[in-house]
């Protein structure tokens, strides 16, 4: 029994019961309304869709833009990065994956968020002249575009590795750019 209670309780057996029920009943929707509204702040920062779902989608476009050609899928997967974090204008972007092998596939694996960032594991085969190919893992950063509250790609990498004050404090000046 909480301090609380035992407080409200003390003193009540000429037949409170009936008061302390009603107590620990409005204590209980209390708490639970309390906890509701505090996970649903949290869950209102994230988006829908989580960063595994966003890369999938991302690197989809590019095996369909390196199998089927054309500049719409390619263009698709740039929408999805985070142009000015990763210093790149469209063009420079379809010239990068343009350079990836064909048949380039991706294999997304578990990611870890912490706030506004992600790490995603991806894996991907390229082709070598001794054998089948080999494996090669790597981590793939994400953001989240707080104007349209979707995960951002950072195709270039350039949070990797970045402590999160750091991190933090490039995002800040950011946000006080676009202003």
């Amino acid at each position: 029994m909480s301090v609380l209670s035992l407080w409200y309780l003390r003193g009540r057996s000429d037949g409170g019961i009936c008061a302390g029920v009603l107590f620990y009943v409005l204590f209980f929707l209390l708490t639970l309304l309390a906890g509701c509204d505090q996970q649903g702040a949290t869950a209102s920062i994230l988006p829908e869709e989580g960063p595994e779902v966003v890369l999938k989608r991302f690197y989809g476009y590019i095996t369909e833009a390196k199998q089927k050609g054309g500049g719409s899928p390619a263009r698709a997967a740039f929408k999805m990065i985070s142009a000015e974090r990763s210093h790149l204008i469209e063009d420079q972007f379809l010239e990068v994956i343009r350079k990836y092998p064909p048949g380039f596939m991706v294999t997304v694996g578990k990611a870890e968020i912490k706030g506004t960032q992600a790490i995603v594991d991806i894996s991907y085969k390229m082709p070598s002249i001794f054998n089948d190919g080999y494996t090669i893992n790597e981590k793939i950063p994400l953001t989240i575009d707080t104007a349209s509250n979707t995960w951002k790609v950072d195709f270039t990498g350039e949070t990797y590795g970045m402590d999160m004050a750091e991190a933090k404090k490039i995002e800040a000046a950011e946000l006080r750019s676009m202003k």
